[in-house]
C-alpha cells in the first residue's frame, strides 16, 4: 500500500538568504510541520549588509519558511531552543550615511556616486572604509561609514569579547570572511574589512540573541522596514519601495517584528 505524500517537514534547514527584500509572491522554504523545527545558519546582521549596496534592505535575512496550516492573520508561537555563535569576531559602531550614494534612503536605495548604477554590485579592494568598490566603475560605493567604531573578538566559549587595537583589527580584516563565519550563500561584504579600532581594550560579556523575527509583509518591501516605525520611512520617497500613508498599514497587515535586547548586569 502506498504511503501518503508528506506535506510538511519535521525539520527545515535554512541556509539561503534574500536580496534584502521580503516579497509575498516569492516561494518560501518548507513548509515546516506545525510543532516542527527550523534550523537556520544566519548571516551577520546590520553592518555587513549596510555596506553592501546590492542588498536592498539593510539586512540579509533568511528566506522565509512556510508553516503548515498557517494563514494570513494567524498567530504563530516560536520557541527558541538554542543559539550558537559561530563567528570569531565582529565589528560595529556609530554610522554616517554617505551623501550622494543613495536615493532618499541608504538602507534600501543605494546608488553608485560615480556611474549612477542603482544597487551596484561591488568588489572588495584592500581593507579599510574605502574598500567597497563599484564593480562597474571602481568608485568608493559604500552607503555608510563609521564615525566611531570597534572590532571585537570572542573567547573560545563565546562568553566574553574584547575590542582590539589597529594591528589586530587590520589582521582580522584581511581574513574577514573566516572571522565572521560567513555562510556559503551569504553575499554581504563583511564589516570586519573596515577594521575599525577607535575603542581598544573594552571587555564585554557575550549573550547571544536573535536580532529580529518577523513574518512576510503583504507587499514587496525592504526587510529592514518591515515594521510600523521604520516602515514610515518609506512614505513619500522617490525610490522603488516608496509607500503612501494609506498603503503602509496595508503593507504591514499581519506582520510583526521582534527585536530582543540584551541586559548586561552591573
Amino acid at each position: 500500500m502506498a504511503l501518503p505524500l508528506r506535506t510538511a517537514d519535521e525539520t527545515v534547514f535554512v541556509d539561503r538568504f534574500t536580496d534584502g527584500v521580503l516579497d509575498p509572491e516569492q516561494p518560501m522554504l518548507g513548509p515546516v510541520r506545525d510543532g516542527g523545527h527550523i534550523v537556520a545558519n544566519t548571516a551577520p546582521g546590520c553592518w555587513g549588509p549596510m555596506i553592501t549596496p546590492h542588498l536592498k534592505g539593510g539586512h540579509e535575512v533568511t528566506v522565509p519558511v512556510a508553516v503548515e496550516g498557517a494563514e494570513v492573520g494567524d498567530a504563530v508561537a516560536i520557541r527558541i531552543k538554542d543559539i550558537t555563535v559561530t563567528s570569531i569576531a565582529t565589528a560595529s559602531g556609530n554610522d554616517r550615511p554617505m551623501e550622494g550614494r543613495f536615493v532618499d534612503d541608504p538602507y534600501c536605495a543605494a546608488r553608485c556616486p560615480q556611474c549612477g548604477t542603482m544597487y551596484p554590485p561591488t568588489r572588495l579592494e584592500g581593507i579599510g572604509p574605502e574598500s567597497v568598490r563599484c564593480a562597474n566603475c571602481g568608485a568608493d560605493a559604500t552607503p555608510f561609514t563609521f564615525t566611531n567604531g570597534y572590532t571585537i573578538v570572542f573567547d573560545a566559549t563565546r562568553r566574553v569579547g574584547v575590542t582590539v587595537h589597529r594591528e589586530a583589527a587590520e589582521a582580522i580584516a584581511r581574513d574577514a570572511a573566516r572571522y565572521a563565519a560567513l555562510p556559503a550563500r551569504s553575499t554581504q561584504n563583511p564589516i570586519l574589512r573596515f577594521a575599525p579600532h577607535d575603542l581598544v581594550g573594552v571587555v564585554a560579556r557575550l549573550r547571544p540573541f536573535l536580532g529580529q523575527l518577523g513574518t512576510v509583509p503583504a507587499i514587496r518591501m525592504p526587510d529592514s522596514h518591515n515594521a510600523g516605525d521604520f516602515g514610515a520611512f518609506l512614505i513619500g520617497k522617490q525610490h522603488e519601495f516608496a509607500l503612501t500613508r494609506n498603503s503602509l498599514p496595508f503593507a504591514l497587515t499581519g506582520t510583526w517584528t521582534v527585536t530582543p535586547y540584551v541586559r548586561v548586569p552591573s
